[in-house]
Parts: C-alpha cells; structure tokens; sequence
C-alpha cells in the first residue's frame, strides 16, 4: 500500500523587495543570490520534513508584493494552511504592509490559520528601536502566532521560520483558531494567573543571556512562570518542540525566535496575558 503525505499550502506576503523569494531559496535549495528577479504573480516551491515520525509535505507559495500585481496576488491566498509575512528589519515602513496583507488574508479565509512574523536582513545594520516601535504600534500584532529574526544570506534562523509552521500546523485547533496548549508542567501556571514561559538555550548561546534579563526585568510587571530548559540536556523537550536555533521563547501561545528586546517582549506578553486571563479577572 502506497503511503500518503500530508500536504500544507504556506503562503509568504510582504512587500516588494524584502527577501520573500531569498528566504524560501535558502530553506529549499540552500543557496542565496545577491538579487532575484521580482516574483510576478507566484512561484510553487515544495519540501518534505519529518514532524512527529509523519511525512509533511509543504507547498510554498511565493506571491509576488509589487503593487501592480497585489490585486490579482489575492487569489492565490485561497486554500492557505499558514502564513508567513516577511518584512525588512532595513526598512520599518515594511512592518505596516503586513496589515494589508493579514487584513485581505482573514476576508477571503474567514478562518483562523497559524501566522508568524519573519524579521529579514538581520545581518545589515538597523535601528532595532524602530523595528519595536513600529511592530508594538501595529494593530495586527495580537493576530500573529509566532516571530523569528533570520538572515536569508547567511541563513540564520531560517530553518526555525518552517519548523515552528510545521509544528503549529500538528497542533492546531482550527475551531478556536490557536495552537493546542502544549503538556508542559508549569507547576500550576494557568491556576495562579501566571504567564506560561518556556525558554530554550544552552550555555554556548552568546544571546541567551541578555535576552533572558530582558524577560526577567519584565516580572515586576507581570507575574510569569519562566521555565528554563537547556536543550543539551533536555533533548527529547527540544526534539519534541522543533527547536532549531537559540534563544526560543514560548510564551503562552506564542514563539520567538532570535533577539528582541523589552518593548516587543511586553506587548507580546500583554497579550498572551490578556487573552488566557482576561475573562478570569
């Protein structure tokens, strides 16, 4: 009997010119090109992974931002599994293309699918206080599911952008629209009106430190449960998560991956706080 494989259509937005095509490049074929010919319309690219000793297959749609093409770019949105909204961290304007897209996204689903935002180009300068401002100042910020900061040149992070898709792809819960909590002990988090989080490093991860302070300085506001979790140790905890690149955080629902800093930190954790206690306050 022939096996079958689970089939998921990804669909990558943003504006012209932030790296879409380079960042599926590099997660398909490994290779990087200084410039690419602007995506007219889409382009098909696929990979098979291995979640859960299950073959996922992943239809990666490439749809092309230039303005000219963006009302006919619509279409292809139809059938989407997840999505993947790229903007340059060079340029902050970026960030705001994203309502757009996750706006024209949501009327032609009506339903909820994972969504992650994914920071390009980290390895140029930029002002990381207009990149938090910009992100903490947009309204669609609440709707995204996970954030990674990647380079397709130098291919950080970028592996971490499909995994963590993957993996929110075998825990959703279409009706309720977020991923399924996962079985962690956070020694009676969700009772006590704590934030869940789960902080993946080791003790080679040069941006662990820094960015685990960050999250810290943030307990004054917020009462969190911060579980540690060092994945030389903790091997089957990092397999089981997909963990690829450190710092991970997971906090409530949501995934970051990379370096941030306090502003995106609160506002993310604003909202996991506000969405699983709300209600119970």
């Amino acid at each position: 009997m022939r096996s079958t494989v689970d089939c998921r259509k990804i669909v990558v937005l943003g504006s012209p010119n932030v790296g879409k095509t380079s960042i599926i490049q590099r997660y398909v074929h490994d290779q990087f090109k200084d410039s690419y010919a602007a995506t007219l319309g889409f382009n098909i690219y696929t990979r098979y992974i291995t979640i859960a000793d299950k073959q996922v297959g992943l239809s990666i749609w490439d749809v092309g931002g230039q303005e000219a093409f963006k009302k006919f770019a619509f279409r292809y949105l139809i059938e989407a599994d997840a999505a993947i909204f790229v903007s340059d961290v060079t340029k902050p304007e970026t960030i705001d293309d994203l309502v757009v897209w996750n706006e024209k996204l949501d009327e032609i689903l009506n339903r909820k699918i994972p969504k992650i935002i994914l920071f390009n180009k980290i390895d140029m300068d930029f002002d990381f206080n207009l990149i938090s401002d910009r992100l903490t100042e947009s309204k669609a910020r609440a709707e995204f599911h996970g954030m990674v900061f990647a380079s397709a040149k130098t291919g950080q992070n970028v592996i971490d952008i499909f995994s963590m898709i993957a993996k929110m792809l075998t825990s959703w819960n279409e009706t309720f629209g977020v991923p399924k909590k996962q079985m962690i002990n956070f020694n009676g988090a969700f009772e006590d009106r704590s934030l869940p989080i789960v902080f993946f490093s080791n003790d080679s991860c040069t941006w662990c430190k820094p960015v685990l302070e960050c999250i810290n300085s943030l307990s004054a506001e917020f009462p969190l449960d911060i579980k540690l979790v060092n994945i030389d140790i903790n091997k089957d905890l990092a397999s089981e998560y997909g963990i690829q690149s450190l710092p991970t955080i997971i906090i409530g629902n949501k995934t970051v991956v990379g370096d941030s800093d306090e502003k995106i930190f609160r506002s993310i954790i604003t909202d996991e706080f506000f969405r699983l206690f709300a209600e119970k306050i």
